[in-house]
C-alpha cells in the first residue's frame, strides 16, 4: 500500500517541479513510510510514498518499462500478478524485478489501457506513456483504493488523497455548495464529486485517460443482478459461497510481512478470522476495539471468537475524550467531513494493529452482497405492500404510521419506505437531512443554488443499470456507491493514517458476481438476514455469533454529547465562524442543538454530521496554510480564538 501523485502540464507544457513533487508527496507520507520516490519527464511529474509489502527490496516507485518510456506509480496490490507475469513472459516481456507494480507496466505495454480489465486486486495508478504523451489513472472494480484528480486550465494534478493535490499552490481551497447538500443528506458526497469544487473521484471500475488536451472516461467493470438467475438448490449455492470466500481470503493473506484480522465479533470478520487460522500455523493476531458504555461494545463476542479460533488478540476501549483528541486529525485524513463516529474506533485499532503487523484483513462487503441489513428485509417485503389496493394503502396504513410515537422512528421510517420508489428508499435509510429538516436548516440563498434532490445521483445508477427486483437494487446501490464513497472511504483513510494496509476479502470481484448470481428469495429466508453466508458457515462458527442480533459499528456520541461534550458542541455550532458562512438558517442550528442537549429530541445524527462539517472548514478551508492539525477539538478553539483576539 502506498501513496501516488503527480502533474501533467498538458496544456502549459511547463516542466514538472522536483520541488512541487516533493512537497506533495510529503503531504501523504504517513500512506507509505518506507521508501519515496519521484520521475520527472518534462511536463509530468510524479510522486510516491511506499509502505513496503511484497517484494521489499525490488519494488522502489516510480517504475518503468525496459525502455524507460512508461512510468508507473502504483498503490495497491494485485492478486493474479504471478500469473499475469507468466503469460507476458512467454510473450517475451522481461522483467526486473518480483513485484506486482511491474507486472502492470508490461501489461499496459501489451494490452493498452484494456489492461486494467486484466487485473484482480485493489488499486489506484497512474500510467505515464510517454511516446504516446497520455496519462492513465485507473481505480479497482469495487473502489477499495481511492483516486482523485482536478484539470487546472488543462493541466492535470493527480493524488492517492485530496491533500496532495490541495499542496498543488494553483490549486483553490473552495467547497462545492451541491456536495455539502449531498453529504448532509447521506453523510458522505457520491462519486464523481468531492467536497472540494473542480476536484473529482475516479469512479469504481473506471479509467480516465488524458490525452492531446482532451479526457475520456471509461467503466471497465460492472455486475447486474440477473433478471433470470440460473437457479441451484441451496446446498450449492452455500458450497459455491465457501469456495469463493476460503479463495478471496487466501489470495489476500499473500505478503512478505505480517498479517492479522480485524475482529469484531460479528459473522464477516469472524469468518475471515477463523478461515486465516486454519491456513496458517501460527496463531493469527485479531484486534478489536469497543467503547466505554458496554451496550455499545462488541468485546465480549470477540473476545469469543478470538477463543474459539486460537487467536493472539488485542483490544481497546475507546471514550469520549478520545473523539474530542482525534476528531480533528481525523478530518485530516479523511479529506472530508468524518461520515461517523466509528472512523475514530477504526482509526485507533489501526494504530494498534500496526504495533504488531503491517497488513490486516477486514470483513466489510458482505451485508452489501447477502442482505445483511434489517432494512434489506423491508426492500424484500416492498413487493408485497405494493399488491395491496390503494384504498388499504392510502386510508389504513399511511395514517396509522403517523401515529406512531418518536420511539417508534424506526419502524416509522421502514414503513414509509415500502412506499417509496427504490433511489428514495436508498436514501431515506441513510438520511441525515431530508426532506423537511434539510428544508429548514439550509439558508435561502443556499437552497437557490442546489438541487434538494439528493437521491438524483442514485436513480442515474439505476436508469444506466437496471435490477431485477427492489431488493437487488438496493444491494446494488449499497455496492456501487454506499461502500466505496463511505465505508471503503474510511477503511482506506483511517488505516493508512497509522500506515496499516486493510484487504478486504468480502468484496473480492468474482465473489460479487457469484453473489449478484443468486435470486433474491434465497438471500432473506423467514426474514432472517444474510441467510446464506450465516448457513454456509454454521458448522465453522460459534453458534451466539451467528443468533446475536447485529449491532454493525454504533459509537456512544448521543451519550458523549449529553454528558462531556456539550460545552464544545456549543462553540462548535453557535458560533459566529458557522453563522458568518451563511450556508444554514442559524436559529435552527440554535434550537435543534438546545433541544438535544435538553434531551427533548434527539439530533445526535444531525449534530454530528454538522460538527464535523464545520470541523471540515476550519481545518481546509478558514486556515491560510495547508497543514495537518495538532492537538485536540479544544485546542483548535482555542488557537482561533486567540488568534481573533490578536
Amino acid at each position: 500500500m502506498c501513496g501516488i501523485c503527480g502533474i501533467y502540464n498538458a496544456r502549459s507544457g511547463e516542466p514538472a517541479s522536483p520541488q512541487l513533487i516533493d512537497s506533495m508527496t510529503r503531504l501523504i507520507a504517513h500512506r507509505g513510510p518506507d521508501d519515496s520516490g519521484a520521475h520527472i519527464d518534462g511536463p509530468l511529474g510524479l510522486g510516491f510514498a511506499r509502505l513496503s509489502i511484497i517484494d521489499l527490496s525490488g519494488g522502489h516507485q516510480p517504475m518503468c518499462n525496459e525502455t524507460g518510456d512508461i512510468w508507473i506509480v502504483f498503490n495497491g496490490e494485485i492478486w493474479n500478478y504471478k500469473e499475469l507475469r507468466k503469460t507476458l513472459q512467454e510473450k517475451g516481456h522481461i522483467f526486473q524485478t518480483n513485484s506486482d507494480t511491474e507486472t502492470i507496466v508490461h501489461a499496459y505495454e501489451e494490452y493498452g489501457v484494456d489492461c486494467v480489465e486484466r487485473l484482480h486486486g485493489m488499486f489506484g495508478f497512474a500510467i505515464w506513456d510517454g511516446p504516446r504523451q497520455r496519462l492513465l489513472l485507473a481505480r479497482d472494480k469495487a473502489g477499495k483504493k481511492p483516486l482523485y484528480y482536478t484539470n487546472l486550465n488543462g493541466d492535470i494534478i493527480f493524488g492517492s488523497e485530496i491533500k496532495a493535490i490541495l499542496g498543488h499552490p494553483q490549486v483553490r481551497r473552495e467547497v462545492d455548495v451541491q456536495a455539502m447538500a449531498d453529504f448532509l443528506s447521506v453523510r458522505y458526497v457520491p462519486a464523481p464529486a468531492t467536497l472540494f469544487k473542480n476536484i473529482s473521484k475516479v469512479k469504481p471500475g473506471h479509467w480516465v485517460l488524458f490525452e492531446n488536451e482532451t479526457m475520456r472516461e471509461h467503466c471497465y467493470w460492472d455486475f447486474t443482478f440477473k433478471k433470470d438467475p440460473e437457479k441451484r438448490s441451496i446446498p450449492e449455492y452455500l458450497e459455491g459461497i465457501k469456495q469463493h470466500v476460503h479463495r478471496a481470503v487466501e489470495e489476500r493473506m499473500m505478503a512478505d510481512v505480517p498479517v492479522g484480522a480485524m475482529l469484531s465479533g460479528g459473522v464477516d470478520s469472524s469468518i475471515i478470522s477463523g478461515i486465516m487460522s486454519t491456513l496458517t500455523p501460527h496463531k493469527v493476531k485479531t484486534f478489536s476495539v469497543g467503547f466505554d458504555h458496554p451496550e455499545y461494545s462488541e468485546l465480549p463476542y470477540a473476545r469469543m471468537v478470538a477463543d474459539h479460533f486460537g487467536t493472539d488478540h488485542h483490544e481497546l476501549v475507546v471514550n469520549s475524550s478520545d473523539l474530542t483528541q482525534y476528531w480533528p486529525l481525523l478530518t485530516w485524513h479523511r479529506d472530508e467531513p468524518v461520515s461517523e463516529p466509528s472512523d475514530l474506533g477504526v482509526y485507533l485499532v489501526s494504530k494498534l494493529a500496526r504495533q504488531h503487523v503491517t497488513v490486516v484483513l477486514s470483513g466489510e462487503g458482505a451485508d452489501e452482497l447477502f442482505a445483511g441489513y434489517p432494512k434489506y428485509v423491508v426492500d424484500w417485503m416492498a413487493r408485497y405492500y405494493h399488491i395491496l389496493p390503494d384504498v388499504v394503502r392510502n386510508q389504513a396504513i399511511q395514517p396509522l404510521l403517523e401515529r406512531l410515537p418518536y420511539s417508534m422512528r424506526k419502524l416509522k421510517t421502514a414503513a414509509r419506505n415500502i412506499s417509496q420508489p427504490a433511489p428514495q428508499r436508498w436514501m431515506n435509510w441513510f438520511g441525515i437531512f431530508n426532506g423537511p429538516l434539510k428544508e429548514q436548516l439550509l439558508a435561502d440563498e443556499t437552497k437557490m443554488a442546489i438541487d434538494l434532490d439528493a437521491s438524483r445521483e442514485f436513480q442515474r445508477w439505476l436508469q444506466k443499470n437496471p435490477q431485477r427486483d427492489d431488493l437487488s437494487s438496493m444491494l446494488y446501490l449499497d455496492t456501487k456507491i454506499w461502500l466505496p464513497d463511505n465505508l471503503l472511504m474510511k477503511g482506506d483513510k483511517m488505516t493508512m493514517a497509522a500506515s496499516l494496509e486493510s484487504r478486504i476479502p468480502m468484496l473480492d470481484y468474482k465473489l460479487i458476481e457469484y453473489a449478484a448470481s443468486i435470486p433474491s428469495s434465497a438471500k432473506i429466508k423467514s426474514l432472517k438476514t444474510k441467510y446464506l453466508l450465516k448457513q454456509a458457515f454454521a458448522d465453522f462458527l460459534p453458534a451466539p455469533i451467528l443468533t446475536r442480533k447485529k449491532m454493525g459499528f454504533n459509537v456512544p456520541t448521543g451519550v458523549w454529547f449529553r454528558e462531556g461534550q456539550r460545552d464544545l458542541i456549543s462553540k462548535l455550532l453557535l458560533s459566529d465562524r458557522i453563522r458568518g458562512r451563511g450556508y444554514f438558517n442559524d436559529a435552527y442550528i440554535e434550537k435543534m442543538v438546545h433541544d438535544h442537549l435538553a434531551g427533548k429530541t434527539n439530533y445526535q445524527a444531525q449534530i454530528f454530521t454538522l460538527a464535523s462539517l464545520e470541523l471540515w472548514f476550519r481545518v481546509f478551508i478558514d486556515t491560510p496554510d495547508l497543514k495537518k492539525p495538532e492537538g485536540s477539538v479544544s485546542d483548535l478553539l482555542a488557537e482561533e480564538s486567540l488568534a481573533t483576539m490578536v
